[in-house]
């Protein structure tokens, strides 16, 4: 079964990164919301799909979409100068491809992250998201893998160094709903339910999974510890392959 986060005192840190990954998540969720909407203007694009035959978004195109949504959102909240938004995103910036903090690469062998979501306060809060496009069970073996989600525990080059990291799903067959079940049992499986717990962000439950690693650098050999918030986001394909 997975573990609810006890009742404990929450530090300022934690609180400011509570009131963060409700923004960043959420923003995600709209975004995605509006990229269905306007998925027309995206088909056109030369390289949306992995090719004609499949009718499959390619991963990094949907990537880089959803950043581009999530901007615009943000900007309609800069020019209307209030923060009466159920989402405060005016603060937020997100970018694609951003290189990793220890990555030893700098140019072709670097392996930057996927999505980057931050906002500085009075520190930087920096959140680093794998993607991940999920058309069948099969492709879960690669969500929770050494290509995904154990990304999260690599001390050579660590995807994050932040207290919190992120996986997202791009699903296409299915909703959101059912393939976050099957994700959080692919998880719990992969890791150990002990590793695993549901936290609230903003008005949603979501499987987070632990994860830890000692930093191989020159710097020294630091531990680190990663709780990876998991979410499903719906992408269309054509032909449409959901009932």
């Amino acid at each position: 079964m997975k573990q609810d986060v006890p009742a404990t005192t929450v530090s300022p840190e934690e609180d400011e990164w509570t009131t963060f990954l409700a923004n960043a998540i959420g923003g995600l969720r709209i975004a995605s919301e509006e990229l269905r909407k306007k998925r027309a203007k995206y088909e056109k694009k030369t390289d949306w799909f992995r090719s004609k035959k499949t009718g499959i978004p390619r991963e990094n195109s949907v990537t880089r979409a959803l950043a581009d949504q999530f901007k615009e959102i943000r900007a309609k909240q800069a020019i209307s100068g209030s923060g009466a938004h159920v989402l405060d995103l005016r603060h937020i910036s997100i970018e694609c491809e951003l290189p990793r903090p220890f990555d030893p690469g700098i140019s072709d062998e670097a392996k930057p992250t996927d999505i980057a979501i931050s906002m500085f306060k009075d520190g930087e809060l920096d959140l680093r998201i794998e993607a991940k496009t999920i058309v069948s069970k099969a492709d879960l073996r690669k969500y929770v893998g050494a290509d995904g989600m154990l990304r999260f525990e690599d001390g050579k080059n660590p995807y994050t160094v932040s207290p919190f990291g992120g996986m997202v799903a791009y699903v296409v067959d299915s909703d959101a709903e059912t393939w976050s079940k099957e994700i959080a049992e692919k998880v719990a499986s992969a890791v150990g339910e002990g590793r695993t717990y549901s936290r609230k962000i903003g008005t949603a439950d979501h499987q987070v999974s632990k994860h830890s690693f000692a930093l191989e650098a020159e710097e020294g050999s630091p531990a680190y510890s990663v709780d990876v918030v998991h979410l499903a986001l719906e992408i269309d394909a054509i032909p449409s392959k959901r009932p």
